[in-house]
Parts: structure tokens; sequence; C-alpha cells
């Protein structure tokens, strides 16, 4: 069976950068460039530029004859590099057996997964459905070695299936020049009528290795399968904090709004593949000068959809105003924590409850600010005035009230009353406390109703009887 799989994407950064923009926006042709010498040839390019007659390797003064509105832009290899790395953290979430071939392919090992889903090609249905999340232009081809799958693929010749013999046949039918063989050996094997890789395989790999060296030797063992070189796997980073370069200058959070979504899918892919949650992120806007602009923000509740970041971090942005245009932006993900699993059937009903309690916290803070959603914090002083305040709502933290009975409203200052105009109902609780910092107090508490049937907290102490509290 066909094992591996390899995915080519011979346009990745300039489909990427596409992605971070409206799609109206990418209509015009668009092109990136690599300098060599005095001579700027284009490396990739976009559907619009490719259907008016741009081709790649082509200068891009001639290119701009054919289409005079092209955009052209430097071909940056870390930047791509750095979007290959990010589409392996989405696949990671299915498969666990990744390879990295920068920069612009994914090898992946699929025989562990053909089980778990069912087949073949339902492993392929999800893994193209994985990596069509993303608008980019690929090319997939199945192998029975990695070499066979990376050729097929480089080669744009899509072979999605674990019958060997299709594989075959078609590595057979590739001319040697998609070999994947160093310029010079290429060169001597077209020299003595070698046309097709097929044509190398079907001489002795002894005798290809005498007159064309060990190397042409190990090649065609790595190809046919029978060596396999050692694969180092990926493994996805222990810390989020991704950046993406604009194509051009924005000036308003609002135009931020797609590549912020696209941060914001690579976060929850991360941690998806951790099973992390996370309670606070920072968005950083960079300028062409002076230093970035920073934006913290935290969550009353766990979040790592990436539907939940945006519309949270939003509200948060619509406070915000930008100094200047931006050229790129970053997301950095802060406080992870792991998912906690939430199917107990017993206390389904108050996790519900708590969960819409904290997502209405965050979306409370994000639009009115932090410090402006408070919640009552119990102190341990019996002192029923230094009992109870307010402080910013901090996630997990419970009020936890005396178990004794106490009024919902307190009196700013006790107001002296007449008994005889109460009645009273439970009590005395009495109260002796204070005596640490020289504001003593020692008063017997009654719950009592007036002649108006309204229901108050009273006290007595050696200065006469009081009101407290109301109670509701």
């Amino acid at each position: 069976m066909n094992t591996w799989v390899y995915l080519h994407f011979p346009h990745l950064l300039l489909d990427y950068q596409q992605a971070l923009q409206p799609p109206e926006q990418n209509q015009a042709p668009y092109a990136l460039f690599e300098s060599h010498a005095a001579r700027r040839t284009l490396v990739q390019a976009n559907a619009a530029a490719l259907q008016a007659g741009v081709k790649l390797g082509m200068a891009d003064v001639l290119a701009s004859t054919l289409a005079p509105n092209l955009r052209v832009q430097r071909y940056s290899l870390s930047q791509e590099q750095r979007v290959l790395t990010q589409l392996a953290q989405v696949l990671y979430q299915d498969i666990a057996q990744i390879v990295l071939y920068p920069p612009q392919g994914l090898l992946c090992e699929v025989r562990s997964l053909v089980r778990l889903h069912g087949g073949y090609q339902a492993v392929m249905a999800r893994l193209q459905s994985r990596v069509e999340q993303w608008p980019l232009r690929y090319c997939l081809s199945s192998g029975y070695s990695p070499l066979a799958a990376k050729l097929l693929a480089e080669a744009g010749t899509p072979v999605v299936t674990d019958d060997g013999d299709s594989v075959q046949q078609a590595i057979a039918a590739l001319p040697i020049q998609h070999s994947g063989l160093a310029g010079s050996h290429i060169e001597k094997l077209c020299h003595v009528g070698f046309i097709t890789v097929g044509d190398l395989l079907k001489r002795p790999p002894a005798e290809v290795g005498v007159r064309f060296g060990r190397a042409v030797m190990t090649y065609m063992a790595e190809l046919s399968g029978t060596f396999k070189p050692p694969q180092a796997f990926y493994h996805p980073p222990d810390k989020f904090d991704e950046k993406v370069e604009l194509s051009s200058e924005v000036s308003s959070w609002v135009q931020l709004l797609f590549p912020l979504k696209r941060l914001l899918q690579q976060a929850e892919s991360f941690l998806q593949s951790h099973q992390w949650s996370t309670r606070a992120l920072v968005i950083r806007a960079h300028h062409r000068q002076g230093p970035s602009t920073q934006v913290s923000i935290q969550f009353a509740h766990a979040v790592w959809q990436h539907h939940d970041l945006l519309q949270l971090s939003q509200l948060h942005l619509e406070r915000q105003q930008l100094r200047q245009p931006v050229l790129a932006l970053s997301v950095r993900l802060q406080r992870p924590e792991p998912r906690q699993a939430k199917h107990a059937q017993l206390l389904a009903g108050a996790t519900t409850g708590h969960d819409q309690l904290s997502a209405l916290v965050s979306r409370l803070q994000a639009r009115l600010g932090e410090r402006s959603v408070q919640s009552i914090q119990y102190t341990e002083d019996w002192r029923p005035e230094r009992q109870g305040g307010v402080q910013p709502w901090q996630f997990g933290q419970q009020p936890q009230p005396l178990k004794q009975q106490r009024p919902c409203w307190l009196l700013p200052q006790v107001q002296p009353i007449n008994r005889q105009q109460w009645q009273l109902q439970w009590g005395p609780e009495r109260i002796v406390s204070g005596w640490w910092d020289a504001k003593p107090i020692k008063r017997d508490y009654y719950i009592a109703v007036d002649h108006a049937q309204r229901q108050g907290w009273i006290f007595h102490s050696q200065q006469g009887w009081y009101l407290h509290g109301w109670f509701t």
C-alpha cells in the first residue's frame, strides 16, 4: 500500500498573502520576484497574472507589458518557510507523522490512519478538506516511498491511490528532468539516451552505480523504497507567537480583520493540537517606524475556537486607535491551560450556566473595559461593614459569603431606631470583633419587621438600637 502522501504548494507564499486580503482585492495580477544580478524574474504568480500570459521565470519588465496593472513584490524564503510550518500545525490535528520539506512541501505518513478513518480514500478526503481550509493551490500525490510521492507532486502529477502499480507507472512516465537528481547527473543520463525515469529504473542498480556513481544508485534504492533514509518528523511548538507580513500598508483595524482571522485560525489549530484553551492573548500591529501598537486581551472564560477569539478581539479593538499605518500583524497566546472535559451529566446544567456567565463577562469586558465589570468580594472579617466590597472580575474567584443570614442591602451609615416600632423575628446573633485594629464592635443583631412590614436587620449595642440593612 502507498503509505506516503506529499503535498506541494508551488505558490505558497503568494497564495497565503492573498488569503490575508478580502477576495475583491485579489482580482488584479500579482506576482513575486527574485533578483539575480541585475535581472528580476517572477517565481510565483496568482491566477489573474497567469491568465494574462505571465509565466514563471519571466522578467518582471516583460511581464508588465503583458499585464500593465501587474503588482510585484519581493519573494522571501524565510516568510514562505514560516507559512509552511503554520500549515503543518494545521495538518497536525489529523496526522501525527509530518515531515517538512521547505520551502513548499509537506510529507505525511498515513498508514496508521487508514483503519481509523475507514479506508484510504477517506483519509485522503479528510486531508484534502483540511488543506482546503486555506485558499492554496497545491498538488497531492501518493507514493510507496517518500521520494516517489515527492516527485509526482512536484511534477504536478496527482496520483491519489493505494494501488502501487499505478504509482509505478506514473513514476516511470516522468521525464528525467523531473527525477530530482542533480543537474550534472541529469545531463549525463540524457547524453546516453535516458528520456524518462522509467528508462533509468529498468537498469540494474549495480550497473547504474558503476556508470553514474553511488549517488544515482542510492537514488534508485530510495525511489523504490528499499532504502529508507531517516525522517525528521514535525513536532508542534509549545508557544504560539505568529506574525504575518502584509502586502501593503493598512490604516485601520477593520482592514486587519482578514489577517487577524487567519492568525486566530492558526491559534485554534495550535490549541487543538495540544488540547489547550487560553485566557489571554496579545495582538501587535507593527509599523514602519517606532514601537508596535500592542493590545492585551483577557478572557473571563477559557476559549480555543477562532470564532470566539475573533469576536472578543473585535470588541476590544473597537476601542483602540492606530497611530500610523500597519505593515505586519502578530498574535501571541498567553495563559494556556489544559482543556477540561465537560461530560458529567449531573453537573451539566451548572456547567452550562457557568460557561454562559463567563462568556457574558468576556463580552462585557471587551466592550466596556476589564475594570468596568466588577464582582462582589467577601473578606474574612466578621464586622458587616467590612465584610464585602467590589473588585474587577477575576475568573475562578467565587464569592464565599458567611452561612449566617445577611441582608442584600446595607445602609451607608447605621440609623438610630425606636425599638418599640419593631417586632423581632430572629436573634440574637452576637458579633464581637475588630479588637486588633482599634475599631472594635460588640453588637447583638436581630431580624425584625417594622410597622410597614419591611424586614430589616437591626442591632443593639451600648449606644442603643440601630438599623443596619434591609432584606429584599
